[in-house]
Formats: C-alpha cells, structure tokens, sequence
C-alpha cells in the first residue's frame, strides 16, 4: 500500500477539535440513500463501489450496479488476514492472546508492518472460501502486493455478514473493528482514519483502505470504509485520482446518509395496564434503541377514555429486565419502564405507548396499545326518611372491583345554612333483591345511613360510594329533598286558678296534619321546677283551622297543671315534634301568680 504522509488543513482541524462533517439530509430508503451517495462522490469526480446488507439477515438492501467490480483492497485485506488466524488457531478462543493482540493492533491502526509480517498467500484464499467470496483473490501481479488484492463491495458485505456468523471469528473481530485508532500508524501516523464509518456514533465498527495500488483500474487511488452499523453492513470502495481527498469527505457522507436511512427504530413492547388505584393507569414494557445502545430509551404514553385524552412524555428506560436481554442480549438488561397515569374517565381506557428514535427524523414506532376497563363503584339512593333529630338515607351499593367488598357510604346533608359530611358508613346489610339481581356480589350490600338533623328547613341529602381497587372516582348514588318540620304553635296565656295553673293555645304537626300535638309544660316557682307532659292539642280552634285549612279546628290546649305553691309561676310550654323535625320546639313562657 502507497504510504501517503501530507495532510491538509482541514483533516487536522477534524482531527484535533473532534469534529466531524455535517449530517447530510437523510434519505428515505438504503437504495435512496446509495443513490445519493454515488451521486455526491460523481460530483466530486470519485467514482464509489457500495454494497449494504441486513446485519440480521444478510439480504442485500442496496448496491451499486459496479459492485462486483474488483478494485484493490488495500488495507482492507488486513480483514481477511486476521480471520485467517483466528480460523487457524481454532477460533478466537483458542488463539494465543500474543496472536490477537498483534491483529487487533494491525487492524485498530492499519498497520502495514504487521501485515507484510503476518502475511501469508493461503491467507485470502482461505477465507474466501470458507465465507464463499467469489471476487476475492490475491493479488495477480505477485501474491506478496497485498495492498493489490481483488475484492468487490459486494464480497465485503458477504464477508462482514458471515463472519459476523461465525462463531470462530465474529465475536472478536467486531468488537475489535469498532475500537479504529483516528491515525494510522508507522510511516501513515499522520494519515487520519477519521472518515466514512469510523465518523459514525452509536453501535458500529469499521476497517479503513487507502492508496493506489489498483493498477489496473482508471483512476487508480484508492480510499475505503467498510464496516458496520446498528443494523446492516456497508462497503463503501473509491476510486479517484484526487488523493486522499475528496474520497475521505465522499465516503463520510455515504456512510452517513446509508446509516440514516438504516438505521432501525427503537423496539419495545408495552406489557401491562392495569387501574390499580382510583384515577390512576399503571403501565409497564420495555424499550430500546438499537442505534443507541446503552442510552435510556424515552417512551411517550398516550391515554384515551371517556373524558378526554393525555399525553406523558418524558417516560425513560432504566428498571431491570433480563427476560429482555436473555432474548436480545445486545439490548442488555435496564430495558424496562413504568409509569403512573391518570384515567380519563369512568369506562374503556386505552393506553398507546411510542418509543422515541434517538436520532430523527426515522419514526417514533407503536411498541403497543392496552386497554382496561375503570370501574366505580354504584348503586343507588333509594329513600331518604325523616324522623325525631334525625334522617335516614336508604340504598345499596357495589364495587365490581372487589365484589365482596362492603362498600363505604359517604353522606351530604345540603341545608338551609350549611353542608354537613358524614363518613363511615358501610352497605353491608340483607337485601335479598340485590343479590338476585347481581349473583356474583352476594345479597348483604344495602345501606341505612343515620344522620342527625341540625337544622330545620329544606335539606337535600346525596349519598356517594367509595370505590376502591381501581375506578375513576366516587360516584354520586342519588340524592334527595325532604322537609325537617318541626311542629309549631303558640301559647295564648296562662291563668291561676285556686290550686291549679291552666297554659292555653294551639299547636300543629307539619309531619302528621291530624295529630293532636302533645304539649308539655314546665313550671318554675320558689320550691323548684316541674315538668307536665301528657297534654294534647285536641280542642275545638276555629280560628285556628281557618289560619291553617290543612289541618282542621281541633288543635287546641288547655293544659291545667296543680300550682305547688302560692307566688310567681314561670310556665313554659312545649310541642311534641313527630315523624320528623329537630326538636321539640318552645311555644313560649309566662308569669302567673298562683293562689292557695
């Protein structure tokens, strides 16, 4: 190989700062994006050889029409030669590590003293055979030329991909191939390998040829790159007589343009979904990159439901999978990702989840859509009954999250003045009808709430259940409007009598129209206090029933109670509140003097 010492300019502003090319617009396809590339080399009067093949398969995505034209290898012979060794020695195992270390330097630094060194004429021969390279032989001139070898794009994609197979060879070799020094080494230490594949990021591997030892070809300079992406196996040969450049910059952008347009999108799968809690989706899977290995994979998750959609980036690989890299043992075990979401909604929730390409503009794919059904909680208010100082909502309620479950009943009183919340309560009584209705949750889960009544007036009484074990929230079971009456009256006057006290006036029951009310006095005097309880509000008041037509005349009091004692008498009435009401209610107090 022609040993090439100048350097320009901008190989060494490349080489000192670590910069490399610009990415070129990416191409759609692989035959896309070698189209582009034997075009950019046509404009720069470099005639390339290309050949690209699945790394999985070694099915041919793209070539160039010429690429079972041989050209000199260069360089790239030093392929053959250190596979020829391994193969030797039984595989790469078995080879003295001494042996591997002086191939891995040849090849990490293109070193032409330990190829002529190690060079032997069975050496291509021997693996173009063995991997079935139709094009490849020694040089014709004499066997010794090395750099002169015959190879073809098309054979160093057959060589990558069944090396790559093989069991002596591949599991050192590529790992050896994506260590390429940025020089060469001995009289080619200033010549930067920094080009075509060795420019790549993320998974790849590349050995570099350059000279002109392809006499027989017009132009006969030569640079090359062949090697490997995530996903396939490229040979980009050249031909020009501009030497070594522009071939460095032409080859870079072939190798750039075909690994964007191979590169795999990231793979995954979302796993589970399920409602673990109320309002919350859990989600789990797990996703990789191919073209990024090592790197945490983002995945975005997309919710849809009843109520409406939400998007959740951000979500990152990092948890422990090794079922994973058992299978994909390249994506190794930290594959795994989780995350909380909210429901949205009451009903069919559907989770998609996308893993996103670490290098666009490739797509985001689908790794998987689940669904799960959020379920609440229900049943239903059936009564609300008003008794003495307190209500009593009546109902039942389920949870198809747990269908023995006594489900918690939350109660709001809504009344005149304020709203009263009461907890606690469980639907855990008989109700026989329920469970012939719904047979796999059993009859026992009917509810009877006791509520205090705090006020009188128009209350509305609404009864929740509790869901646990998923759902999206607590639904309302009904409500219900009822009337907290007490009854009402009033206390005409009291007179003393000789040895009694008589307290007069009317009274009425909102809740029961023809009750007599029961009054009850109480008498305080000198000696003490006394309570007087057994009246009734039954005589004729006229006036009364054309007050209130509702009610009817008799609901009058006369309520004659025996003075203690002689003096002043401080007598208070009350009504008797039935079939509902806050208290009894006082109708008033009077003085009297009472006489003996």
């Amino acid at each position: 190989m022609a040993r090439h010492r100048g350097l320009l300019i901008i190989g060494i502003v490349v080489l000192l700062l670590g910069l490399a090319p610009a990415l070129p617009a990416a191409a759609a396809t692989p035959v896309d994006a070698v189209n582009d590339s034997v075009g950019y080399a046509a404009d720069r009067s470099v005639n390339a050889l290309i050949s690209v093949v699945d790394r999985g398969s070694g099915a041919v995505l793209a070539q160039t029409g010429n690429a079972n034209t041989q050209v000199a290898s260069e360089s790239i012979m030093k392929l053959f030669l250190a596979s020829y060794y391994l193969v030797l020695y039984g595989g790469y195992q078995s080879t003295p590590d001494s042996v591997k270390d002086r191939l891995s330097f040849m090849l990490r630094y293109s070193d032409d003293d330990t190829a002529s060194a190690l060079f032997s004429s069975s050496a291509i021969p021997t693996i173009a055979g063995r991997y079935g390279l139709a094009n490849t032989t020694n040089a014709i001139d004499r066997v010794g030329h090395w750099g002169a070898a015959r190879i073809t794009a098309g054979d160093m994609t057959t060589f990558l991909f069944r090396a790559s197979q093989d069991a002596a060879v591949g599991p050192w070799l590529l790992p050896v191939m994506a260590q390429t020094a940025p020089t060469g080494s001995g009289a080619d230490s200033g010549f930067s390998q920094f080009f075509g594949l060795n420019t790549l990021g993320g998974d790849h591997g590349s050995k570099q040829g350059w000279g002109c030892d392809s006499y027989w070809t017009t132009p006969r300079c030569a640079v090359h790159s062949v090697g490997y992406t995530a996903s396939s196996f490229v040979a980009v040969l050249q031909l020009s007589n501009g030497y070594p450049d522009p071939m460095r910059d032409t080859a870079t952008h072939a190798a750039q343009v075909i690994a964007q347009a191979t590169k795999p999108d990231p793979v995954g799968v979302l796993d589970t979904l399920t409602n673990p809690m109320q309002n919350v989706l859990s989600i789990s899977g797990w996703a990789a990159d191919p073209a990024a290995l090592g790197q945490r994979e983002e995945v975005h998750a997309y919710v849809y439901g009843p109520s409406g959609s939400a998007r959740y980036p951000g979500i990152l690989t990092g948890g422990s999978r090794p079922d994973v890299a058992a299978v994909y043992p390249a994506l190794g075990a930290s594959t795994g990702f989780s995350a909380l979401l909210w429901a949205q909604g009451e009903g069919v929730n559907m989770v998609c989840a996308y893993a996103i390409n670490v290098s666009p503009p490739n797509t985001n794919p689908g790794i998987g859509c689940r669904l799960v059904q959020v379920r609440n909680a229900f049943g239903y208010l059936d009564s609300v009954d008003v008794r003495p100082g307190q209500m009593v909502a009546n109902g039942w309620a389920l949870n198809p999250n747990n269908h023995a479950e006594h489900v918690e009943i939350h109660v709001y009183d809504i009344g005149p003045t304020a709203t009263h919340r009461y907890t606690g309560f469980l639907a855990g009584d008989s109700r026989p009808e329920i469970g012939s209705y719904f047979p796999d949750y059993g009859s026992d889960h009917s509810y009877s709430t006791v509520i205090p009544t705090t006020e009188a007036g128009t209350h509305t009484v609404c009864t929740f259940a509790i869901t646990t074990g998923g759902g999206a929230g607590n639904p309302m079971l009904g409500c219900r409007t009822v009337q907290v009456r007490d009854a009402f009256g009033y206390y005409d006057r009291v007179d003393a009598r000789t040895n009694t006290i008589v307290a007069s006036g009317w009274a009425l029951n909102p809740n029961n129209p023809a009750e007599q009310v029961e009054i009850q006095v109480v008498d305080t005097s000198a000696s003490g206090t006394r309570r007087y309880t057994g009246f009734r509000a039954g005589t004729s008041r006229p006036d009364v029933g054309a007050a209130y037509p509702g009610y009817g005349d008799n609901h009058g009091y006369a309520a004659e109670f025996p003075s203690a004692e002689a003096g002043v008498h401080t007598v208070c009435v009350y009504a008797v509140t039935t079939g509902g009401g806050v208290s009894n209610p006082g109708l008033g107090c009077r003085l009297v003097t009472a006489q003996r």
